[in-house]
């Protein structure tokens, strides 16, 4: 089929006055029978998948919204709302699911196309979206004002859409389309839901629809589609002592606790907390031409044990550091990264003082890394050009669950997918 280009007219349409606005389809009412709550510990702020920058915003974003592909638990691209992509030269061909809103209104190849484009337009203007669009061609036109439409996204049939970019199409792009940021929201949800569109116009095709949110209080989902409880409540806590005494009451199925926090635990608490499977790898990078002598009386596999309370096992098979030189040690981390940090606050507890952390923010830490000033560093990349590494642990996202999850995974930035449990 000759493939059309997607036009600019189809979002202007869809941006038409308040006039034109159509009463947002009724929610169904959540079902009381089998409802699984969940704790965040901030409202969410923007429920807009590529505006969202805080876990509350994700939660509901990734659960409610789809991208075109996802990524597994051990970091492979699957299918997401794509049935199948395949790429040649600098050209991406995808094939979507036959797949519905949760309005009932289907899927198409005109619908996507508008999705892809709407975060790079007022009053959205995703700079993160710019970002992992910026390889398609037209994009940066469009972004200014110079086209009226994005020239490399092509429609060619009704469950068919064509990317060209400006370069031989890479796996890194194909991950950016996995991406929550370019998770496909209709732009029927901004325009008939006017300016609080996230309060009552949440469609999408992750299977849950937004039935009530209480900013500051509780947010409420119903099913529908999809396994997983037939209704979610997100409810909001400031502290995690008043989770974890709602965990004890019996009022909540799952609380997320940061790796900093599992010490603040009961024992029993702990026997019900599931670290839950993400990419990649843990690892402590050490700079070769730097002393490691402050390292040498450190058992790794105590020290793992120590870091995450006996929840995760260590990767590396050997039991000991090796190490030269003589001297104080630095162990840099990146602040963001909590598991990155437990396992430097833990170790900077074993060495008795021998060994101290410096966090910095993941650019500081990747430039100093890669200009050979600093000895050691905790993280997921290798950036220095001489030196050993030694895997750690796995990445993982810690929950305490009120009863056992086996099926449960996250998404990214280590949201909890409500299809996978019970």
């Amino acid at each position: 089929m000759r493939g059309r280009i997607w036009p600019w007219l189809l979002l202007v349409l869809a941006f038409l006055p308040a006039l034109l606005i159509q009463r947002p389809q009724e929610r169904l009412a959540p079902v009381t029978s089998h409802v699984f709550t969940e704790v965040i510990f901030q409202s969410p702020g923007n429920v807009d998948p590529a505006l969202a920058s805080s876990p509350a915003d994700w939660q509901v974003a990734s659960n409610v919204f789809q991208t075109l592909l996802t990524v597994s638990p051990t970091g492979r691209l699957e299918p997401g709302l794509a049935s199948a992509v395949s790429y040649q030269g600098n050209t991406v061909n995808i094939e979507l699911r036959p797949a519905r809103l949760s309005n009932g209104r289907r899927i198409t190849a005109d619908l996507v196309a508008e999705a892809l484009v709407r975060p790079l337009v007022a009053p959205v203007n995703s700079s993160a979206a710019q970002h992992l669009l910026a390889e398609v061609v037209g994009t940066n036109r469009f972004e200014h004002g110079q086209a009226h439409y994005v020239q490399g996204i092509a429609v060619n049939g009704p469950l068919s859409l064509q990317l060209t970019l400006k370069k031989p199409v890479t796996t890194t792009f194909l991950q950016n389309l996995a991406n929550p940021v370019l998770a496909i929201v209709p732009v029927s949800d901004q325009s008939q839901g006017g300016q609080n569109w996230q309060f009552t116009n949440l469609i999408g095709t992750g299977g849950y629809a937004l039935t009530q949110w209480t900013p500051g209080d509780h947010l409420s989902f119903s099913k529908v589609s999809g396994s997983g409880p037939q209704a979610v409540n997100l409810e909001v806590y400031s502290q995690l002592n008043q989770a974890l005494l709602a965990y004890q009451n019996g009022l909540v199925n799952a609380v997320p606790i940061a790796p900093t926090a599992l010490s603040r635990l009961t024992r029993r608490e702990l026997t019900h907390v599931q670290a839950l499977t993400q990419p990649g790898v843990v690892t402590l990078y050490i700079n070769g031409h730097q002393s490691t002598a402050a390292m040498s009386r450190i058992n790794i596999k105590h020290w793992v044990h120590n870091a995450f309370r006996g929840l995760l096992p260590p990767l590396s098979p050997s039991t000991r550091l090796s190490s030269h030189g003589q001297g104080p040690f630095v162990v840099w981390v990146d602040r963001t990264d909590s598991q990155a940090v437990q396992l430097a606050q833990s170790l900077v507890t074993l060495s008795r003082g021998r060994i101290a952390i410096q966090q910095t923010t993941a650019a500081h830490l990747a430039t100093v890394a890669k200009n050979g000033q600093i000895g050691a560093y905790i993280g997921q990349h290798r950036w220095f050009t001489h030196g050993t590494s030694v895997e750690l642990v796995k990445r993982r996202s810690f929950w305490l669950f009120s009863q056992s999850m086996p099926h449960a995974e996250v998404l990214s930035h280590q949201v909890l997918s409500w299809h996978s449990v019970p």
